[in-house]
C-alpha cells in the first residue's frame, strides 16, 4: 500500500517508519526536507497514488509565546490543505494525529475523568474563571478541536474517510497520561490495514491508564497497548490535582 506521511522526520512520525516502513510504501513529506503543508500545488504533487493519508505534521504541544494564529496555521490551515489534497487526490481515507489535550488534559485546565471519546471538548462545559493556564495550552487544544471538526465535516458527508487518533504524549508521562511509540504507530498500522469504514471516527490512543478508556479502540480496530518501561519516559507531573 502506498501511503502519504506528513511529519515524517518528527518523533512520531520517525517511528512509524522504523516499526512498519518494511509494510508500506511511504512518500513523506515534511517541512525538514523543504516540504510545506502550506504549498498546496506541491501537496497536490507529493500525494498523488498514495491510497491513505497519514498526517502527523503539527506544532505538536503548547509552546510559552506561540499566539493563536501560529497554531491555527500550522495544525488547522495545514490540516485542511491536507484534507483537500487528499479528496482531489482519490485517497480513501486520512489519519489524523489529535490529541489527549482535546479532552483538557493540560496545565490548568480541570479536566473530567474517566475521559471517554464522547464526552464534551474543554470550551462546551467550563467556564473561563475556571481555568488557570496559559493562553498557549487553550490555544494548542483549540487548534486540536477545529481540525477534528474539519475531519468531522469532509468524513460524515461523505467525502472521505477520515479517523482522528487521540495520542497521548508521547514517550512522556504529562499529567499521568502517556503513549510510547510503538502503542501510538500499532494503532495507526491498525488503521490502515482495517477493512472497516470510518466515516468520522475518534479513538483515544493511550498506555493501559485507568483513567482513560481505551475500550472503543480495542473493540474496533483491535489495539492492545504493550506496557511500556516507563524508566525511559519523561515524567512532567502527576495526574492534574484539578480533575474532576
Amino acid at each position: 500500500m502506498k501511503i502519504f506521511l506528513s511529519g515524517h522526520e518528527g518523533l512520531l512520525g520517525s517511528g512509524f517508519e522504523k516499526i512498519y516502513g518494511n509494510r508500506y510504501e511511504i512518500t513523506g513529506y515534511d517541512i525538514k526536507d523543504g516540504d510545506n503543508l502550506l504549498d498546496y500545488p506541491n501537496l497536490i504533487k507529493k500525494m498523488k497514488g498514495c491510497e491513505q493519508v497519514v498526517h502527523l505534521a503539527a506544532i505538536p504541544r503548547p509552546v510559552k509565546g506561540k499566539g493563536f494564529e501560529e497554531y491555527f496555521e500550522a495544525n488547522d490551515l495545514s490540516t485542511l490543505n491536507v484534507i483537500k489534497a487528499a479528496v482531489a487526490t482519490g485517497a480513501k481515507r486520512i489519519i489524523y494525529a489529535s490529541s489527549t489535550s482535546i479532552y483538557g488534559v493540560e496545565v490548568g485546565i480541570p479536566f473530567k475523568i474517566p475521559i471517554k471519546e464522547d464526552q464534551p471538548f474543554v470550551s462546551q462545559y467550563i467556564p473561563a474563571d475556571r481555568l488557570s493556564c496559559g493562553n498557549e495550552y487553550l490555544a494548542y487544544h483549540g487548534s486540536k478541536v477545529i481540525a477534528e471538526q474539519m475531519l468531522a465535516w469532509y468524513g460524515l458527508t461523505k467525502k472521505i474517510q477520515t479517523v482522528a487518533l487521540r495520542f497521548g504524549p508521547v514517550n512522556v508521562k504529562y499529567l499521568g497520561t502517556s503513549v510510547s511509540i510503538e502503542n501510538a504507530a500499532q494503532a495507526i498500522h491498525l488503521v490502515l490495514d482495517s477493512r472497516k469504514e470510518f466515516w468520522y471516527e475518534a479513538f483515544s490512543i493511550v498506555d493501559e491508564l485507568d483513567h482513560i478508556d481505551i475500550s472503543k479502540a480495542k473493540r474496533i480496530l483491535g489495539y492492545h497497548p504493550e506496557k511500556p518501561d516507563y524508566s525511559k519516559y519523561l515524567i512532567v507531573s502527576e495526574l492534574n490535582e484539578k480533575a474532576v
